[in-house]
């Protein structure tokens, strides 16, 4: 009788665990090099956003945005950033956005940006679940 009870409960420990994990959350990026990005989305709510930098624009570089959005959809704003680089300066990120890219689903977009440093804003504007890959070249 005991080896049953601590079986039972044994098993509902694990649908919990399993259950739990299911509903998780996330959003990040993975800054590999100053030329690549990667985003990913696993059940984001609308609104959950992270900013980070720095991706870094030679002149006549485009961005090229990949998008393998299972569900949802993401805002992506590139904020180009002055003074970075310097110690006694702090990287100015105020102000409007140089670019701002819209995905969903199987989306890819092309665009040159100016020479320069750009922080990345991530925002999901539809629960999402996916990848963005984002490169400059």
């Amino acid at each position: 009788m005991k080896r049953s009870l601590l079986a039972v409960i044994m098993i509902m420990a694990v649908a919990m665990l399993v259950m739990v994990s299911c509903g998780k959350s996330e959003l990040s990026g993975n800054v590999k090099d100053e030329k690549n990005m990667t985003i990913t989305a696993v059940n984001s709510d609308k609104g959950d956003y992270f900013m980070t930098g720095t991706l870094e624009a030679d002149e006549d570089d485009s961005v090229t945005i990949e998008a393998e959005l299972e569900k949802g959809s993401i805002q992506i704003e590139f904020i180009g950033s002055a003074g970075e680089g310097s110690i006694e300066e702090v990287p100015d990120i105020g102000g409007e956005a140089t670019y701002t890219a819209y995905v969903s689903g199987e989306d890819e977009q092309t665009v040159s940006l100016p020479e320069g440093g750009y922080m990345v804003k991530v925002t999901v504007t539809e629960k999402a679940t996916g990848t963005v890959e984002i490169s400059l070249d």
